[in-house]
């Protein structure tokens, strides 16, 4: 009887065992944050864009506008959620995109942005990331992506111009288009 119980016992510590490490294996989302200096001279100055997400099965991000008066900088209201899926494996890069060899990740979804006035719409987006330091937001339909950068700092270094913004040097256009057809 004393073997029974023993034996029951250690098979109990050994189910118990394995079970751990796989309730355990399930890693907690991470987040990531994205900055992007807009260079569009349709806004009245150049814009603080910013992009924070949660990384697990289902991607969700924010997109928002970062206020920077001590630049000069435009700012307003515009918003957007997205919500999208890992799609490397299956993801076919565009012949467009100009940096297809050091792709590592792509996230496609949908998102929805709204305006300070206008109806909401939604856009069919591709996070493109870049060896994980660079991600560009693809807007699919539309044929053009825009770099992010992991902070602000390093987004003003890539189109470094004279700050604050003097209303007539912008930085120079960054976004990789498909051409025209």
């Amino acid at each position: 009887m004393k073997r029974i119980w023993l034996l029951s016992a250690l098979v109990l510590l050994l189910i118990a065992g394995l079970a751990a490490p796989a309730a355990s294996a399930a890693a907690p989302p991470s987040s990531s944050t994205w900055h992007r200096l807009n260079p569009d001279q349709s806004n009245p100055a150049p814009e603080h864009e910013r992009l924070s997400c949660v990384e697990a099965a289902v991607w969700v991000c924010r997109y928002d506008k970062v206020p920077e008066p001590t630049l000069n900088f435009s700012w307003n209201r515009i918003t957007a959620q997205f919500v999208g899926r890992d799609i490397t494996a299956s993801w076919s890069c565009p012949d467009w995109f100009t940096e297809c060899a050091t792709v590592t990740r792509v996230v496609e979804g949908t998102a929805t942005y709204r305006g300070e006035v206008a109806h909401p719409f939604k856009v069919l987006i591709d996070l493109i990331f870049i060896d994980d330091a660079v991600v560009y937001v693809a807007w699919v339909d539309f044929g053009f992506a825009c770099p992010y950068y992991s902070s602000f700092e390093a987004a003003l270094a890539a189109n470094p111009f004279p700050l604050p913004f003097n209303g007539m040097d912008w930085p120079a256009q960054d976004c990789i288009f498909a051409p025209a057809p």
